[in-house]
């Protein structure tokens, strides 16, 4: 026989089934406890003694006492012993050995010298500049090489002679 029970979440009342219609509790577990007999208690957790847990705690230490006693014995000599060896100051052929020759010294190079260019007609400072450096914009190293080209970039006259800086890479 299935007695009536309130829902414990959100307090339905007079609930025959095993699931509250209101919440969808599941009332389950209630109506087992209360088929159990009177006076019937449930089991309970086992309880443990004082003695041991002071004999768990004692084996706790004499393990990890045993633990860094064995490493100091056993592997830090094997850590720390290191070998050296020194070559010995004393050689073992007779003759003493050359000192080693020193190569001549290298001279710093000269780089060569600037070459002329002659404008011809149609021609323009940054063309010049393709034609005999390899880049469009090796057109402002030319101005520099020719303090006389500043301020008229744009205003070259046929026959002028310019110098050509060291940028000869499409010669």
């Amino acid at each position: 026989m299935n007695t009536n029970i309130n829902c414990p979440v959100c307090s339905y009342q007079e609930i025959t089934g095993d699931t509250c219609p209101n919440c969808d509790t599941d009332l389950g577990v209630i109506r087992m406890l209360q088929k159990l007999p009177p006076g019937q208690t449930l089991p309970q957790p086992v309880k443990f003694a004082a003695w041991s847990l002071r004999i768990a705690l004692l084996m706790l230490i004499i393990g990890i006492g045993l633990g860094v006693g064995i490493n100091k014995t056993f592997l830090q000599p094997q850590l720390n012993t290191v070998v050296f060896s020194y070559p010995s100051p004393v050689s073992s052929s007779r003759e003493r050995p050359k000192p080693p020759t020193n190569p001549a010294p290298v001279l710093p190079q000269k780089p060569p010298a600037p070459t002329a260019y002659s404008v011809k007609p149609g021609d323009h400072l940054s063309a010049i500049a393709l034609k005999l450096c390899g880049k469009k914009t090796s057109w402002q190293l030319m101005v520099k090489a020719n303090p006389q080209l500043k301020g008229r970039e744009n205003d070259i006259d046929v026959g002028e002679v310019f110098k050509i800086p060291n940028c000869q890479e499409g010669i």
